[in-house]
């Protein structure tokens, strides 16, 4: 007897620092899916476990105290470390994993998109094929929503206090969707190349294919101002959006919606 069904499950976790959330809309066994979602949740806890920077015991606090020398840690710790330098030349300096004025290592600004679509290939390897990962409202898709439309996923205004104002909307089916900004935790990203906190813009969208990268180019095109909308534009598959200080959408794609156009393609 064929037992799958139309799953429409959704599951919260906390980790990072942040909630975390799986949407699965697919013909699936529900038992699978509850497998495949534990699963992602041990996976992003286990990453936690080694990068977490306020855990005294992760790879990246015992590197950081001169106990575990880098190229002794583990190989997820050197592909982090290896990203890291990598954006760090490519943006200039202006991803820098090391917070301004140290020497102490913080990959923060990559490890989250990046342990996010780690952690959602469990949901891959289960044979699912509708689903969405949020980390932190970061975001990896695959497939469609239940009703085999595009997954429709709000840009939530930075400039307000309500943190139900959206500003922005953008249609995926695959892609992944990551957002940096100040509004949620306030001055918390530094430009590399000078070690200031970045202020010039209120919020940076990329989408793409991978959200390891949509996530780290958010990072990095932020601290650029808008000129990281340029940057962004030169890596295939890739795009973004600035919402400024004043409340306007600056972008180089067309496929940006506002409220009003999101509410009109509904009707």
């Amino acid at each position: 007897m064929n037992t799958a069904v139309v799953a429409r499950v959704v599951r919260s976790h906390e980790v990072m620092g942040t909630v975390a959330s799986v949407h699965v809309h697919d013909h699936a066994d529900p038992a699978v899916v509850d497998t495949a979602i534990d699963a992602t949740w041990a996976e992003l806890d286990r990453l936690e476990a080694v990068f977490s920077t306020f855990s005294t015991s992760s790879e990246i606090s015992r590197i950081n105290r001169g106990e575990l020398h880098v190229l002794d840690a583990s190989a997820e710790v050197i592909e982090v470390v290896d990203a890291c330098t990598w954006l760090e030349h490519a943006s200039e300096g202006a991803f820098c994993a090391r917070r301004p004025g140290e020497t102490l290592l913080d990959p923060a600004g990559f490890v989250k998109g990046w342990a996010a679509e780690l952690a959602g290939q469990h949901l891959d390897r289960a044979g699912l094929q509708h689903w969405y990962v949020s980390v932190g409202g970061d975001i990896q898709t695959r497939g469609t929503s239940g009703d085999g439309s595009p997954w429709r996923i709000a840009i939530a205004d930075p400039n307000s206090d309500d943190p139900r104002s959206i500003c922005a909307f953008v249609e995926v089916s695959g892609d992944a969707v990551a957002t940096s900004g100040t509004a949620a935790r306030g001055r918390h990203l530094w430009d590399g190349r000078t070690g200031e906190a970045s202020c010039a813009l209120a919020s940076m969208t990329v989408v793409g294919p991978h959200l390891t990268w949509a996530d780290a180019f958010a990072t990095t095109a932020f601290v650029m101002g808008l000129d990281g909308l340029d940057w962004v534009a030169q890596f295939d598959g890739y795009r973004a959006v600035a919402i400024t200080l004043e409340g306007q959408l600056v972008s180089r794609q067309p496929d940006w919606r506002s409220p009003a156009e999101h509410h009109a393609s509904m009707a």
